[in-house]
Parts: structure tokens; sequence; C-alpha cells
């Protein structure tokens, strides 16, 4: 049976892991041996040299021994176990590092599109507060000068450059008002114009009738 090893670590130290794990559980006994280079790079479908490699970890920190002219034989239990074990943490950190990574670029897309998100904010916050400083609401009073006049008659867009955008007149509302509309007292204006035109309308409506 051929053993298919995951991708983005080194394969032979994969294999050793998987030798490792299966002296754990108990596949190999101590003292047994292991089959050929041959059989294991065909087991595990890589070259010779990559299994040497394998072994040779395996060697180097006493899981197995290599007997010159007779073999490779399963050493200790307890080193395998610990070479497992340390493994699986060296791969617990790993984990841990490449998470970071993935989030700490997250963030960095994620601080990018809030930072596009405060500029879309900010304009649209300036340009709607550009627009609410021109407008303003003004009281028609009982002794206006403009009560009973129609819109064209008082002529107060040429006087002054502000304009009637909305009356409020008990209860009701009157969007863009028509020239022939007829001023009353109490109505509630809502003028949109530049600061001095607003000012030159509140001083014009003030003024009493003659």
């Amino acid at each position: 049976m051929r053993i298919r090893m995951e991708v983005g670590e080194a394969r032979y130290e994969q294999i050793a892991v998987d030798l490792a794990r299966k002296i754990v559980r108990g596949e190999f006994s101590v003292g047994q041996k292991l089959s050929g280079r041959s059989l294991l790079a065909g087991t595990y479908n890589v070259s010779p040299e990559t299994i040497r490699r394998s072994i040779a970890l395996l060697q180097n920190i006493g899981v197995v021994e290599a007997i010159t002219g007779s073999g490779v034989y399963i050493k200790s239990r307890e080193l395998a176990r610990e070479y497992v074990r340390e493994y699986k943490e060296r791969q617990e950190i790993l984990d841990h590092k490449q998470r970071i990574v993935t989030l700490m670029n997250q963030r960095q897309a994620l601080d990018l599109e809030l930072e596009k998100e405060l500029t879309r904010f900010l304009e649209f916050s300036f340009q709607k507060a550009s627009i609410l400083e021109q407008v303003e609401e003004l009281v028609i009073p009982s002794h206006s000068w403009v009560v009973g006049q129609t819109i064209a008659a008082t002529d107060l867009r040429q006087l002054t450059g502000a304009t009637i955008m909305i009356i409020h007149r008990q209860g009701q509302e009157i969007y863009s008002p028509p020239a022939d509309l007829k001023l009353k007292a109490q109505d509630v204006l809502i003028i949109v114009g530049s600061g001095e035109a607003r000012e030159q309308f509140k001083k014009l409506i003030k003024q009493e009738q003659v």
C-alpha cells in the first residue's frame, strides 16, 4: 500500500513522524527490523534517498539503530513517543503562526476598507453640513408686509437671493410652493441661500405693512 504525504513539509520528516507513530501504536516492536529502503520507498512513493534521510533522523534521536551489514532496528518506543509529541507541538506553533499571519493580512485589508469608508463618510458629512448651513427656518410675523401677498408679488427671491423651499402651514407641508401661493401669518418658511441672503430675507419679512 502506498502512503500519500501532506504537502508543505519536508517529506523525509513526514515519513519519519509516520514511522515513529507506528512504533508508538505498537505496529513495530522494539528490536524489530524495519523493511529495506527500496520497500519503504515504494510504500511511501518516494526515492530511497528520502527514506535514508528519514532513517537518519530517527537514528539521530535514538528511535532506531542502524547495524552495519544487518539493517535498521527499532530501539526505543519512549523516544518515538517524545519525538511525535514534540513534532505535534511544533506543528501547533506553526499553525498558530500561520493563523496570526492570516489574521494580520485580514486586519490590513479591513483597515484599508475602514479608511475608505471613513473618507466617504467624512466627505458626505462635509457636503451635508455645507447644505445644512445654507438652510434656515423662519416664521412670518402677523404684522409682516408679505402677509396676503403671493410669493411672486413679494419678489423675495430677487430682492434677497434666498429661495423658499418648504412652507409649513397648520400641519401641512408645501414643498416647492408655487409662485401664486399667498403667504399667511405664522407660516413657517424653510429657506435656502447664503448667510447674507438669509439675513436680508429675515429683515424684509419683519418689515411691517405700510
